[in-house]
Parts: C-alpha cells; structure tokens; sequence
C-alpha cells in the first residue's frame, strides 16, 4: 500500500473503503487515480505502468467524469494532451479520445520529467518514450 499527500483538492473524489485487514482507509476513484498517474508517472511506478493502469481501466471509466475532475484540479499544464496520448495507445474508444482532443493540442508536452530517448505523438504532441513504441 502507498500513503500519498497531494495537490490540497478539498478531498475531490476521495472515498473510504476498508481494507482485508479491517482498517478504513481513503481512496481515490478511478478517475482521480488515472489523473493523479498521469500528473506523477512515479506513483505508478513510471510511464508504462501508467500506460498500463489505463489498459486496465478501458471500459471502467467515465470519460466525462475523468475531465471534470481534472478540470477541477485546475493544473497549468496540459496533462489532458497526456490521458489523450494514454487512451489512444490503450485502446479506449475514439469517442472519448475524441473528448480529449477537443481540449486542443497547443503545447508540446512530455509525459514525464527527465525523458531522453523519446519519440513524438503528432496527434496529442505529446513526447514519449522511444521504449513505448
């Protein structure tokens, strides 16, 4: 298990659940959870973890959900250009992609500090790791 403090959100979809030993404990929704990777790839363990929870989550998730919530968190940068780039190479529908792009794509962006080696996403501008291909 990981304990993490994070951007003060006012508990935004923060639940309890209660783990197999009995203790009650706070939990993000999936949503949140796939925000808070995408903003911080070492949470998850690095960029294909990420790349990974985002497979698993293909089907489970509320697309409109997922942008509220990051619309609330309100970060400068432009991480729905990331979650994009996460859904098209995970296999979510072009329907929610689709949702993502109409965000725009002004900025190059990179998925994670420190990147060397990387390739270049044309459709979310989004650089990545050459690993990924």
């Amino acid at each position: 298990m990981v304990v993490l403090s994070g951007k003060n959100s006012g508990q935004l979809e923060v639940a309890y659940a209660t783990t197999p030993s009995g203790s009650r404990v706070e939990v993000t929704s999936l949503e949140r959870t796939l925000i808070d990777i995408t903003v911080r790839p070492a949470y998850a363990g690095g960029i294909p973890n990420v790349l990974e929870a985002f497979r698993r989550a293909r089907g489970r998730i509320s697309m409109e959900k997922l942008l509220r919530v990051l619309q609330a968190l309100a970060y400068p940068y432009p991480y729905h250009q990331s979650i994009g780039f996460y859904m098209k190479r995970s296999g979510h529908a072009v329907t929610d992609q689709e949702l993502v792009r109409q965000l725009g794509t002004r900025f190059n962006f990179y998925l994670g500090h420190g990147l060397n080696d990387v390739v270049f996403d044309e459709e979310f501008k989004v650089y990545f790791p050459k690993s990924l291909q």
